[in-house]
């Protein structure tokens, strides 16, 4: 459902400064070596989603979205961040994780996967007329540096922690296309999230504790 936005919100640099933060806060994420630092940048992620959710609902008068907002503060800026520090702090503390490729190439690549995400995002789509257009672009881009981290990484845990910057541009693309998914299917999503979340970090453990560490390299000896 749409619902009009005020003649104010156009003109407001509100929305394009957090879409910059989420952008900013996935790239940083992806240039961590770091795992608590890492789940740190997917803290600010989230909270700049949520944040984004919020000005949506304050400028709609959508309860839904408000609502939305205050479980993406509770479960993905606190509760996800909390399971995901736990993990790394209980498996191997602050480890550095050793990527495929240098932090400097990793970011030369990710600067062109936004580059790429913007041309194409506009090619396809043109420009909005409201401000919450330019969130478009910025959710396939985080999604594809989400993307990226999970395949240039080797520790399981940096892995989880691209696939959850995926789902949080996935909300931020449904939230700058339809002004937000029904409650109960937002609820619904996010409920598994946590389980997921839980449930890979579990899974994490029992790597750490079956080859010494969550290097998901060395799992290609288990091939017949």
């Amino acid at each position: 459902m749409n619902f009009p936005l005020p003649d104010w919100l156009p003109r407001s640099n509100t929305v394009n400064l957090l879409a910059g933060a989420f952008l900013l806060s996935a790239l940083y994420a992806a240039a961590q070596r770091r795992l608590l630092a890492a789940v740190t940048a997917y803290r600010w992620n989230s909270v700049a989603l949520g944040l984004l959710a919020a000005t949506v609902a304050l400028a709609t008068g959508a309860r839904h979205i408000a609502v939305a907002a205050a479980l993406v503060f509770a479960g993905k800026a606190f509760a996800i961040p909390a399971l995901l520090a736990r993990a790394a702090r209980r498996g191997e503390g602050d480890t550095v994780d050793e990527p495929f490729m240098g932090v400097p190439a990793a970011m030369l690549a990710c600067g062109a996967l936004v580059v790429v995400a913007f041309s194409q995002t506009r090619a396809l789509f043109g420009e909005g007329e409201t401000i919450l257009a330019s969130c478009l672009p910025v959710s396939v881009a985080a999604t594809l540096v989400g993307l990226f981290v999970m395949v240039s990484r080797r520790r399981a845990l940096m892995q989880v922690i691209g696939l959850v910057i995926v789902e949080n541009a996935i909300f931020l693309a449904a939230v700058s296309l339809t002004f937000g998914m029904p409650l109960v299917v937002e609820m619904g999503v996010l409920l598994d999230l946590l389980a997921g979340v839980a449930l890979l970090g579990l899974f994490v453990g029992r790597i750490e504790e079956t080859q010494g560490d969550s290097d998901t390299t060395r799992l290609r000896t288990l091939k017949g």
